[in-house]
């Protein structure tokens, strides 16, 4: 939870100090999330909105022991889940060539642009995000078994600035 709050304050500073000297200051918007069940976990993840840009880092994949160690190939993807859509705002995928098998991976990536996450992030309150946001991993094996796991992900506002 340290690093999270730490993170979320370093941006939080950067993004403050690059409006400095702007005479107006715009909405600025940062969550952080996590997520767990018994097979892994996400945490560490962060999701900054600004006027000028959005940001999302996927935080941080921890799998237990043996988890899928037969696995040679990984998906990962962030969603909201709007009505029966699938809202997709980052995914991931590592498939082995080699023969060797996978692990797990660890660091869930990021994504940075001007309009890169669903409208609903910015528009929805907080409540209505955490019943529909979502992260799934499919893994699969050397047979070519897929198996699926879904975890919801519970978002926390850490700052809201209004437009002044």
């Amino acid at each position: 939870m340290k690093k999270i709050k730490a993170f979320a304050f370093v941006l939080i500073l950067l993004l403050l100090f690059t409006a400095c000297g702007q005479e107006e200051q715009g909405r600025l918007t940062v969550f952080s999330f996590s997520g767990k069940e018994e097979q892994f976990s996400v945490s560490n993840g962060v999701i900054v909105l600004s006027d000028a840009e959005e940001i999302f880092h996927g935080g941080d994949l921890k799998a237990a022991d043996g988890f899928s160690s037969d696995a040679v190939s990984y998906t990962t993807t962030f969603y909201l889940l709007s009505g029966n859509e699938k809202k997709v705002f980052l995914s991931n995928a590592v498939h082995d060539m080699t023969g060797a098998g996978l692990r797990v991976p660890q660091d869930l990536g990021q994504v940075s642009g001007e309009h890169i996450l669903p409208e609903e992030i910015k528009t929805e309150d907080i409540n209505t995000l955490n019943q529909n946001f979502y992260f799934e991993l499919i893994a699969v094996n050397q047979s070519g078994e897929e198996r699926v796991y879904q975890l919801p992900l519970s978002l926390t506002e850490i700052t809201k600035n209004a437009e002044q």
